[in-house]
């Protein structure tokens, strides 16, 4: 922090921004950032109004023109709101765009002008096509695919596989999902080939190196994705295009070649927790093309996309990825407003009980610490629909209301037990009208696309364990992990980082919704380590101390002295207890 003449004098220069004045933490982050400049900004704490009073700091002190000045985010929806509330805040059209909207800039203004972009649905639809394609005709191509599904389908269609005449099982449910994750895992390999640069001879190298059990597996993988990486690529060659996954990389290579010479004093970067390899690459080269001051904001807790090549360790590593260009300043804005005390300090105790992450204490200095959570049970999803129904009637009748899943078919919940037509579902926009308060605002989304957003009242409907719980248990495709950042080495803890995007999406009461009977480890955790109290009238089972899944009651035979507990993730784990 500042001294506090130093901060007062600063203020007094940026003024306030979007009428509220700015902490002393935020000012002290402006005024003395250096040339390397890591803001971690907590959820709520103002990361926006930091960066725009960056930018009026810049601005007013002269040390920058508007057109010298870069603002870089992930979403084009992001980028657009960035520009907009830069110009409300300062009066100055300042460019902030995404890092793909950069890459095309720069792949344009160094080639052709007018190269097309290639669809990227387009694109999926080719590969689609060629898979299919080859599943009907190819009868080598037929049995691999079979290969690479579960041994059940293999046994059961294999032989028949191998015949010319052979008809794919599509009103096979099975059959059909194995063969939907096949296509999407062939795409989504593809689209991290083409960001990370490397093709199918690369793979190969990569796998043999860093494959390890997976490296049978992970060749057949490779012979799946050969013919469809060969038109996918085709499609944009034959087109000059530039496909989307890949521009980063081209304007990369565009900028080393000094086809491109950026004009910027200033870079900033929003949500650079969400940094990939190849974002990171493209800003050192524009660095080492010519130097300029680099700031940076994010919040290392809400790291959450290495499905989509966020790297963590570009944030927790900050100062040395960038230590070329001199030493770092780190700061931290702490103060929120967003939720109340007794969640910050339950969500805050959760999220740093990874010891890898930055600590950070978070407070609301208004908050009157009413208690903010509570759990809510059920054995069957009957009992845990009626819970929801019978808190949303308690709620205010204009409140906002957000239904949270890990997965889509979270929803289930709802659409599966509503008998008496309580609720109407928009599965478009996840928009839900109840019948009995038709003035209530209930929305449902997944964690991953409520980030960032802020409800009344949350319900987190997946606080489960199993394959789709939370943590979820999927299993990666090991071929594509071999192109994602290395896995930490907490266990879930990216998912932990999920989790507390989850709990800080509420202003008033977070809800947690209980399965019973096998409730999630993060449910264990926060009933024996965090906030007890919230599972008032809610009995969790007793925990397997092997792999942190619910223990259940089974019974051999009649007798009861035979009675047994065993591990609900059997057959994956086989633990088993006596009762006493």
């Amino acid at each position: 922090m500042l001294p506090k003449e130093q901060i007062d004098q600063a203020r007094a220069i940026i003024g306030n921004i979007e009428k509220h004045e700015l902490s002393d933490e935020q000012i002290s982050a402006i005024a003395g950032a250096g040339h390397n400049t890591l803001v971690l900004a907590g959820a709520g704490t103002g990361k926006t109004t930091t960066i725009i009073g960056y930018i009026a700091w810049l601005l007013a002190t002269k040390r920058a023109g508007p057109e010298e000045i870069l603002v870089l985010s992930f979403t084009r929806k992001s980028a657009d709101e960035m520009s907009q509330r830069i110009m409300a805040g300062t009066g100055m059209t300042i460019r902030a765009c995404t890092f793909h909207s950069l890459g095309l800039e720069i792949c344009r203004s160094s080639t052709i002008a007018d190269r097309p972009i290639i669809d990227g649905h387009a694109s999926n639809t080719v590969v689609r096509e060629t898979f299919e394609r080859l599943l009907e005709r190819n009868i080598p191509y037929r049995l691999l695919a079979f290969k690479l599904m579960p041994k059940e389908l293999f046994g059961k269609y294999g032989a028949a596989a191998r015949r010319e005449d052979f008809h794919l099982p599509t009103d096979d449910y099975a059959f059909n999902q194995y063969r939907q994750n096949l296509i999407e895992n062939a795409q989504t390999i593809i689209q991290h080939m083409r960001q990370n640069n490397i093709g199918i001879d690369g793979m190969h190298t990569l796998n043999e190196r860093n494959g390890g059990r997976h490296i049978g597996r992970n060749r057949e993988m490779l012979r799946l994705v050969e013919p469809l990486y060969a038109a996918y690529t085709d499609n944009f060659r034959t087109t000059h295009g530039i496909d989307f996954p890949g521009m980063i990389v081209d304007a990369i290579q565009c900028v080393k070649s000094g086809a491109y010479r950026h004009p910027y004093k200033y870079v900033l970067i929003d949500e650079y927790q969400d940094m990939s390899r190849p974002r990171y690459a493209l800003i050192r080269a524009l660095r080492e093309q010519r130097d300029f001051t680099l700031f940076c904001v994010g919040d290392d807790w809400q790291s959450i996309y290495r499905f989509a090549g966020s790297d963590i360790h570009l944030i927790l590593d900050f100062a040395d990825s960038w230590q070329a260009w001199g030493p770092t300043r780190m700061f931290q804005i702490t103060t929120t407003r967003r939720f109340r005390q007794s969640l910050i300090d339950a969500s805050g105790k959760f999220i740093m009980r990874d010891a890898n992450l930055y600590a950070k204490h978070l407070r609301n200095p208004n908050d009157k610490r009413d208690y903010s959570l509570k759990a809510l049970g059920g054995a069957t999803q009957e009992e845990r629909f009626e819970a929801v129904v019978a808190q949303l009637r308690k709620l205010p009748k204009a409140a906002s209301v957000l239904l949270l899943g890990r997965y889509n078919s979270d929803l289930n919940l709802i659409a599966r037990n509503d008998r008496d037509g309580l609720f109407r579902i928009d599965q478009g926009t996840g928009s839900i009208a109840f019948a009995e308060k038709p003035e209530m605002s209930i929305t449902f989304m997944t964690v991953h696309k409520s980030k960032g957003l802020q409800y009344d009242f949350v319900f987190l409907l997946c606080c489960s364990g199993g394959l789709k719980g939370f943590p979820s248990a999927i299993p990666e495709e090991p071929l594509l992990g071999l192109l994602l950042p290395e896995v930490e080495r907490m266990p879930h803890a990216e998912e932990r980082r999920l989790f507390y995007v989850a709990m800080t999406r509420c202003r008033k009461k977070l809800f947690f919704v209980v399965d019973q009977t096998r409730p999630s480890r993060f449910m264990y955790e926060l009933h024996d380590r965090i906030c007890p109290n919230v599972f008032r009238g809610v009995k969790l089972p007793p925990q397997c101390p092997n792999c942190g899944e619910a223990l259940r009651l089974r019974h051999a035979g009649s007798d009861p002295s035979r009675s047994f507990y065993g591990c609900t993730g059997y057959p994956n784990c086989r633990y088993t207890r006596q009762c006493r």
